[in-house]
């Protein structure tokens, strides 16, 4: 009987345990939503619906497939006239150079988790070649 019991206690404790990358996946998005809300959500909003007719959304906006585009911008900020959801933006956004590619990695995770398609975190790998590869938006 106690030998069934703590089977049992075992083998729901074990089902009950996230896997590395679901761990990995809730880490990069807690993060990201934290850098998110000090270094982005002032003027993309912590909804992520951007203010009227000043900075986009990233609600639906279809760089959120893009992580290299991303990842470049975040890092490197843009000048260039963009449209999101049928509406033309012109404002320039700042670079943020002073942030590391594990928390582009983990900003790029929240964002695309929250808003984009996502169910996963992006790799820093991703995020280090997209940076070697940046074009200036």
């Amino acid at each position: 009987m106690i030998k069934a019991s703590a089977f049992i206690l075992a083998t729901t404790l074990l089902a009950s345990c996230q896997n590395a990358e679901e761990l990995k996946s809730e880490q990069y998005f807690v993060e990201g939503y934290q850098l998110y809300t000090t270094n982005c959500s002032n003027c993309h909003q912590a909804d992520g619906k951007g203010m009227s007719n000043l900075y986009p959304p990233l609600v639906g906006s279809p760089a959120l497939s893009n992580k290299a585009l991303i990842s470049c911008v975040i890092k490197n900020g843009m000048k260039d006239t963009i449209l999101v959801n049928g509406k033309v933006f012109k404002r320039p956004m700042p670079a943020n150079p002073k942030l590391t590619e594990i928390e582009i990695a983990e900003i790029v995770s929240f964002v695309t988790m929250k808003w984009g398609t996502d169910s996963t975190y992006t790799k820093i790998e991703t995020v280090q070649s997209a940076l070697q590869d940046c074009k200036i938006y």
